[in-house]
């Protein structure tokens, strides 16, 4: 992807726009994503490709069935007319780009998006809504929902298409992990032609039906066309900030349940047209400035008062500076419910330290969302919480505030979490628990920790328990491919993403599942049972080993017994023992040969020599392994998983005292002397008896 967006870019737009270039790329992933035959011929002819005339004509032959493709589904594109621009210096330049667009992962869409949003300059009306926030905001308003629901999902401001692929994706299947019988209902409108295009495109890519309309003027307008109110089960949307001064004068055209906001400052407006939309029992999920929260306009004030006693705000999260590309303003997820359901008090979570830093930006991590969802869940949905497993179990502690209708009425009808979450409070019952609960989580992990390093000091090769082999004779060495059997994923064309969808039961292993030598649980990719069936040769098995083929060479992973049946996807290799050896080597002995630095220094060599970052099969086959006798192996298995697992149990030490750490600076800090004391003492004490 770095060579795509850096050279190649001038070499192929010549006097065109960085856009028209990152027009091919869209054109180039959503044809090989939705219409594969197509993009197979046309790669072909890009290999065939000997001078710049043949250059240009496909270019258009590009644009042109990216253009039909796109028109078969009701949206009209002008992609030919964008690709026609371009000017590639050489032949083998496009050649190079058509090439490596065939060998990149499916989640290329997402990174050409946000080199779209940048090199566009897309103002606050336009820039896309960062994908972790995205999957935040959907699973908070799908929380509250029961068996079958929600059934339907509307963005009035659809952006890239983003929420509604998150929720069709999060509604996939049922309480059991059960594909649902109906698919979720979407629709969505967009406000800028190109935008539009490029959302209808992802939609097809993600396998969602594109019912997309552009607009040309906002949805409260009385010459727009009307989306029926009480329409849908979820409202999730990322509205044009406007952080102008609102005008004295109020709105006149419109219908305003709440009161008509302010002219020139369309906050508010979008507030309501959400809840308009609602069926009872419905969620909305919807991003605001935080300015809007406590603005002292008169109309916004009233506005507020008018959702907080009809008892539709739900919960406000406060998120962290600099998410997203083009703007800077603070901004909250309010979460509202229809009034015929309404609540008695309004949850407020601040989230604004967490996230980590990744260049400019700042991003939520599958742990911070976790976090806030539990927090969430904890205050609203009580049993409905959720903890992940392993070493992320240092749940992150989130201030929040469950504030009564009758305490915002005392703070003027404030929705800003800012004036109502404080990070030093009197030390309440639920601060006590969470105080407790982080000692007791630490003490858990401290005694796992325990029983783990008196197994490990009865490993070999550990401590004292004997020496490092002396082998009489050099293990003998083979290569790996007389070993196992090496086997590359499958094509693209047999498993791309119109093959796969996030409903199926059967998970598909990508390049990034493999993490810290482990296989992530995350299934976030699936295939249905007909696919897998027809791909049986791509299946994994517990103990096959599976290695990156494309992209970043890391380590690999080892498949686990729950895993096996589980596909391997376009971007991994799989090795596998042969029959013939399985009483001869141990597969984890070569599990454990392949993770050392010197093996995985050989294979990014080896995939680093290719024209696009790609290790074969072949090349990995290739490698020679000492295979020493199977007493021995049977040690240095014992010896290297027993080390693994000590150092799993204290990343878990580790993350739970940072976590019991920030619960007693909390407590402490935020506490009545006395109270501090005791308690601190008291664990203390426990503590030092259990050591």
């Amino acid at each position: 992807m770095a060579e795509l967006m850096d050279g190649l870019v001038d070499r192929i737009r010549g006097a065109a726009s960085v856009l028209d270039y990152l027009s091919l790329l869209f054109c180039l992933h959503y044809l090989r994503g939705a219409a594969t035959h197509r993009f197979e011929i046309l790669a072909a002819r890009a290999r065939a490709v000997t001078n710049l005339d043949a250059a240009a004509q496909l270019l258009r032959d590009i644009g042109r069935e990216t253009d039909e493709d796109m028109r078969g589904l009701g949206v009209h594109s002008s992609m030919q007319e964008a690709l026609g621009r371009l000017e590639p210096r050489t032949a083998r330049d496009l050649r190079t780009v058509v090439d490596s667009m065939r060998r990149l992962d499916e989640d290329v869409f997402g990174l050409i998006l946000d080199e779209y949003e940048q090199r566009a300059a897309l103002g606050s009306g336009e820039f896309f809504t960062p994908r972790p926030v995205v999957r935040l905001m959907t699973q908070l308003a799908c929380s509250g929902f029961g068996p079958g629901k929600p059934e339907s999902v509307y963005d009035p401001y659809a952006r890239d298409g983003g929420f509604l692929i998150e929720a069709v994706a999060a509604c996939a299947v049922d309480d059991d992990g059960l594909p649902r019988e109906e698919p979720v209902r979407t629709y969505g409108e967009a406000w800028r032609a190109d935008t539009w295009r490029l959302a209808n495109m992802n939609l097809v890519l993600h396998g969602v039906s594109p019912a997309l309309d552009l607009k040309r003027s906002a949805p409260w307008c009385e010459n727009s066309e009307q989306v029926p109110s009480g329409s849908f089960d979820i409202v999730l949307t990322n509205p044009p900030f406007n952080m102008s001064d609102p005008g004295r004068e109020q709105r006149r055209e419109g219908r305003w349940a709440y009161g008509a906001p302010p002219v020139d400052n369309d906050n508010f407006a979008w507030v309501q047209h959400c809840l308009s939309k609602l069926r009872e029992g419905g969620r909305a999920s919807i991003i605001m400035p935080n300015k809007a929260g406590n603005s002292g306009h008169k109309a916004e004030r009233a506005i507020r008062r008018s959702l907080v006693e009809k008892g539709v705000v739900d919960c406000v999260v406060a998120l962290p500076a600099q998410l997203f590309t083009s703007t800077a303003v603070p901004v909250s997820v309010w979460l509202l419910r229809h009034p015929e359901n309404p609540c008695e008090s309004t949850l407020f979570l601040d989230a604004r330290r967490m996230g980590t830093k990744k260049g400019s930006r700042r991003v939520l991590s599958a742990l911070d969302s976790e976090s806030l969802l539990n927090a969430y869940r904890a205050r609203r949905i009580p049993g409905k919480s959720t903890f992940p497993n392993r070493v992320s179990t240092a749940e992150q502690h989130i201030p929040s505030a469950l504030v009564s209708r009758e305490e915002l009425r005392k703070s003027d009808y404030s929705l800003n979490p800012l004036d109502h979450v404080t990070h030093r409070e009197s030390v309440t019952e639920d601060t006590k628990r969470v105080f407790r609960s982080a000692w007791e989580r630490l003490r858990h992990a401290e005694n796992n920790l325990r029983e783990i390093q008196n197994a490990a000091a009865l490993l070999p090769f550990v401590t004292d328990r004997g020496p490092l082999p002396q082998r009489t004779r050099p293990a003998s060495l083979h290569a790996l491919d007389t070993l196992c059997q090496i086997q590359a994923g499958p094509s693209y064309s047999k498993l791309g993403k119109a093959q796969r969808n996030s409903a199926g039961p059967i998970p598909v292993v990508f390049p990034r599942h493999l993490k810290d030598r482990y296989i992530t649980d995350a299934q976030d990719e699936r295939v249905s049972e007909e696919t897998a069936r027809r791909l049986k040769n791509f299946e994994l098995w517990g103990q096959d080993i599976v290695c990156v083929r494309s992209g970043a060479i890391g380590s690999p992973a080892l498949v686990q017994e729950h895993q096996s049946g589980w596909l391997m996807s376009p971007n991994v290799i799989r090795v596998r023992v042969l029959e013939k050896h399985q009483g001869r080597i141990l597969p984890e002995y070569l599990f454990h040969y392949l993770c050392l630095d010197e093996s995985v220094a050989w294979m990014q060599d080896r995939a680093a020599a290719t024209a696009a970052p790609s290790l074969r099969a072949e090349s990995l086959g290739s490698m020679r392994i000492p295979v020493p006798e199977l007493t021995e192996q049977h040690k240095i298995v014992a010896a290297l998983s027993g080390l693994d697992k000590l150092d799993l149990a204290h990343q878990r030490v580790a993350a739970s005292l940072r976590h019991t750490r920030i619960a007693l600076a909390d407590a402490l800090l935020g506490a009545s002397f006395e109270f501090t004391v005791e308690t601190s003492s008291h664990h203390l004490i426990e503590k030092e008896a259990s050591l």
